[in-house]
């Protein structure tokens, strides 16, 4: 979290000194840039930081923090845009000060989503055991370069798994759509198989 809030930081300097370096969706840094311009930030800022408390919060809960919602857009648009409505700019002015400035959100926004995660393993009954382990992003124009990934992890869950996700990701690339729909359809089908009709437990 430290190293890649970091850079998206830092990128963010670069993007507004060099229209150059912005980790967000072309829509969301077009959005950063006429704030930039015209100095009204309320709204880029609200969009962007619902989205980083939404995703910080889903994270520990579901075991995926986002990597696009979350850091892309909530650390790389919407704290640089905080920042500048507060009149605090000079966090962005300098490279190394904005890499330093990201490592300390990334600081914060870890200890956050390990608060959560504890008080749920204390408090949460049943959903105890879920936590946030992987930090991926499988939304956006990010999500169709996860899906070779997404095969090799369910392969290293079980072969069956594996097999699934592969057959899956293949046919979905075959059919000119995101390769990680197809991944995470095709390990789920294979995954039941195994275990209903195989009878193999679940690891």
């Amino acid at each position: 979290m430290v190293m890649a809030c970091s850079g998206i930081f830092a990128g963010t300097h670069m993007f507004i000194h060099d229209g150059v370096g912005s980790f967000s969706t072309l829509s969301v840094a077009v959005m950063l840039k006429e704030a930039v311009a015209t100095g009204q930030y309320e709204a880029v800022t609200g969009f962007a930081i619902g989205f980083i408390l939404a995703r910080v919060l889903e994270g520990p809960l579901v075991g995926i923090l986002d990597i696009g919602g979350s850091l892309m857009t909530g650390v790389g648009v919407g704290i640089p845009a905080l920042f500048l409505s507060l009149g605090a700019g000079f966090v962005l002015e300098n490279f190394f000060v904005a890499l330093l400035v990201g490592a300390c959100i990334g600081f914060v926004l870890s200890m956050i989503i390990l608060s959560v995660r504890l008080a749920i393993s204390k408090g949460g009954g049943g959903y105890g055991s879920m936590g946030t382990d992987i930090m991926m992003g499988a939304g956006n124009i990010v999500g169709k370069w996860f899906g070779p990934i997404l095969v090799i992890t369910a392969g290293k869950y079980s072969p069956i798994t594996g097999i699934g996700a592969l057959l899956g990701g293949a046919y979905f690339y075959k059919v000119d759509k995101p390769i990680i729909g197809g991944a995470v359809i095709g390990a789920l089908v294979a995954g039941a198989f195994n275990i209903y009709v195989l009878g193999n437990p679940m690891n």
